[in-house]
């Protein structure tokens, strides 16, 4: 049997698999195509040594902050200085030449990295690194990694002073997890235009293998220094006290109050999470065609309250906001709590103790009330951003889209689909696959055999899932092109795992996609049984 891959709803509803009669002239074009592509576009260049460190001369003239209308690099403008790096560390990309370059370049950009090594500072769960922008102005930065521990998502925070990061606004050079999903720029709300990695000190958060890890990243300037922290700008209270009448209509749960209006936050209630819980807002029960979330996601710059519209004439027992995110806090930052019963709505509001609005951040509302049902105990969680809210990292929508097959055994394949030259929109697809076994999962036999089982790929996916029984150990990955090259070693690949006990998501390195006609070999774990999966994509199946 065979299968088109072509976008459809995420989710695991079947999608109906094509007939395909090719003969034995298409097979043969399709392994001569293989030989000279086998799969997809050329990503990063080969390794090389670490960047050269800036030069320790003279100290250059203060760098020039990026234009404002400063078109943002793509992918194809910086890939041409990207090294491939296997551990943990900082990749800063800057406008100009590398300061040996021979005179007369005029490279557009160039790299530096350094290690972000085991941090010496007491207080600090992770790691730092240290750079600076004497040699230009830093146009993105991210992180690099070890690949078998690739991170779902990154947030960076600026430390502001009386320990208050500020929740940077950023978005990918791209978004395909082998390109620059992790290489970050900086923009500034709805403005189109990015803007230059100020000095300063930063936080880089990282979702991986289901924890956060830390590096701690200080800027110095052009000359060498750190600028201290500088507090955040603006304070006071709300101006605009709550209406009730404001409550008519609107559902129950979150909302947030801007200015003289109530906006609604979609989301549903659910347990408590933590931090970690919240980024990767897992509904591994969900059966619809996307997952569920407990998890709101807003830009609401101007937000003087949080709150959650109850049931009518509903009698509040307990109400507290705790933040999640930058760090854990339940006492410092309510300034005033406000609550109405009505016969038509009820509701529960809070203002923050610093400052007229509410700052970026991940919140949990949690309120015990009683009304006409009896009593009720839940809790709601916001994410506010500090800009326009945009899709979720690939390999993370991958993780919580295919949370609900942790159990089965078998493969999943995905791609991603991007609109606005990959920055502001995308979305994972998913193409089942019907086994000729019958059964409902869609995945793959298990097998270590060279050959499809029968079921063929036409497309290329970016992304493939590996799903084992609940116990089975599925890493570390193993992976190769079993055909047309068989002796081809290793294929190089991003896994992400211990998210989601199951699951393993897995990414090319070095290419965009896993592209065809090729067979794709995987072996998922490290023991003698451990389960073996062949993917063949682009091929065609024997005439007759």
């Amino acid at each position: 049997m065979s299968a088109d891959f072509e976008p459809v709803k995420l989710g695991p509803r079947r999608r109906r698999l094509d007939p395909v009669a090719v003969g034995v002239a298409v097979v043969a074009v399709a392994l001569i195509v293989a030989v000279v592509k086998p799969w997809g576009d050329v990503g990063p260049g080969p390794a090389g040594g670490p960047s050269p460190a800036p030069a320790s001369a003279s100290p250059k003239p203060p760098a020039i902050s990026i234009p404002g209308d400063l078109v943002p690099p793509t992918w194809a403008d910086v890939r041409s200085v990207i090294s491939r790096r296997s551990e943990w560390g900082i990749r800063t990309i800057v406008m100009g030449p590398q300061p040996e370059a021979p005179p007369g370049t005029t490279a557009r950009y160039s790299e530096r990295w350094v290690a972000a090594d085991a941090n010496p500072l007491d207080g600090f769960p992770g790691r730092i690194a240290v750079v600076d922008e004497r040699d230009g102005s830093i146009v993105a930065l991210g992180v690099t990694f070890p690949p078998e521990q690739a991170p779902l998502a990154l947030r960076i925070w600026r430390v502001r002073a009386v320990a208050e990061p500020e929740w940077i606004d950023t978005r990918p050079v791209d978004v395909v997890p082998a390109r620059g999903a992790y290489l970050l720029l900086r923009r500034s709300g709805a403005e189109a235009a990015v803007h230059s990695w100020a000095p300063g000190r930063y936080r880089i958060d990282l979702l991986a293998g289901g924890e956060i890890r830390r590096v701690e990243l200080l800027i110095r300037d052009a000359s060498g220094d750190l600028p201290d922290p500088k507090p955040w700008p603006g304070a006071g209270r709300p101006t605009t006290a709550l209406d009730g009448a404001w409550f008519e209509g609107l559902p129950v749960g979150l909302f947030a109050q801007v200015g003289p209006a109530v906006v609604p936050l979609a989301s549903s209630a659910g347990p408590a999470l933590d931090e970690a819980g919240a980024w990767l807002d897992l509904d591994p029960g969900g059966t619809g065609p996307e997952p569920g979330s407990f998890v709101a996601r807003s830009w609401q710059p101007r937000a003087t309250r949080l709150g959650v519209v109850l049931p009518p004439a509903s009698t509040v027992r307990s109400a507290a906001l705790r933040r999640l995110a930058p760090f854990d806090d339940t006492t410092r930052i309510v300034g005033e709590t406000t609550t109405g019963s009505g016969e038509s709505r009820s509701y529960v509001a809070f203002a923050p103790a610093t400052g007229a609005t509410w700052r970026p951040g991940v919140y949990a509302i949690t309120v015990v009330w009683e009304d006409g049902d009896g009593a009720h105990d839940r809790t709601w969680h916001v994410e506010l951003r500090p800009g326009p809210v945009s899709a979720e990292p690939a390999l993370l929508s991958a993780t919580r889209a295919w949370a609900r097959y942790a159990g089965a055994g078998g493969v999943l394949l995905g791609t991603t689909e991007s609109r606005n030259g990959g920055l502001e929109a995308t979305a994972i697809r998913l193409v089942p696959i019907t086994p000729q076994t019958g059964t409902r999962y869609p995945g793959l036999s298990g097998t270590a055999a060279i050959g499809c089982g029968g079921t063929f790929i036409r497309g290329r996916p970016t992304l493939i899932g590996l799903v084992g029984p609940d116990g089975t150990k599925l890493t570390p990955v193993a992976s190769r092109i079993l055909f047309p090259f068989a002796d081809a070693g290793p294929l190089p690949i991003l896994t992400a795992a211990g998210a989601v006990p199951g699951l393993v998501v897995v990414a090319p390195l070095l290419t965009a996609e896993f592209g065809g006609p090729a067979a794709y070999g995987f072996r998922a774990g490290s023991g003698g049984d451990a389960p073996g999966y062949t993917v063949c994509v682009g091929l065609a199946p024997p005439a007759g």
